[in-house]
């Protein structure tokens, strides 16, 4: 397995993944607004991510399949972190979440957890920081890590 900073030709990669994950374990958990907001904005969103002066962006293959996709904003805002099915389960999580945690120092990092993913993130040490929220039917809790 390999985990590596992104470039422009992952890009479609990382939506197909990103889709692939989204589809089973976060959209079903949303109403239809929160489905069609999802697609319409998260997903074409993804591009922005490859922009290196805002985000500290990662993509990891196993045998040439994309596997995983986290991406960093500012050094202080978790904005994507995505594992594929078959990969889920076996840390993959944690080491990509390390890795872009690996090239800041801000001492709190900030995320919107989707609702699917509450109790990976508390086990990194993620608090909530208020209650589960909906904004255009995509429901999220906000979390924090202090450092």
């Amino acid at each position: 397995m390999e985990i590596r900073k992104v470039v422009l030709r992952d890009l479609e990669a990382a939506q197909e993944l990103v889709n692939s994950v989204s589809e089973a374990d976060v959209m079903p958990l949303f109403n239809t607004q929160g489905k069609a907001e999802f697609k319409s904005r998260i997903l074409p969103d993804l591009a922005t991510t490859f922009d290196d002066s805002r985000f500290y962006t990662v993509i990891a293959f196993n045998n040439e399949k994309v596997i995983g996709f986290a991406a960093l904003r500012e050094g202080n805002y978790l904005t994507h972190l995505f594992v594929a099915k078959s990969a889920q389960g076996k840390g993959l999580g944690k080491r990509l979440l390390e890795h872009v945690l690996t090239t800041t120092s801000s001492k709190e990092i900030s995320l919107r957890s989707s609702v699917n993913a509450l109790a990976f993130y508390a086990s990194q040490g993620f608090e909530a920081t208020g209650e589960e929220s909906d904004f255009n039917g995509i429901r999220f809790v906000p979390m924090r890590l202090v450092r």
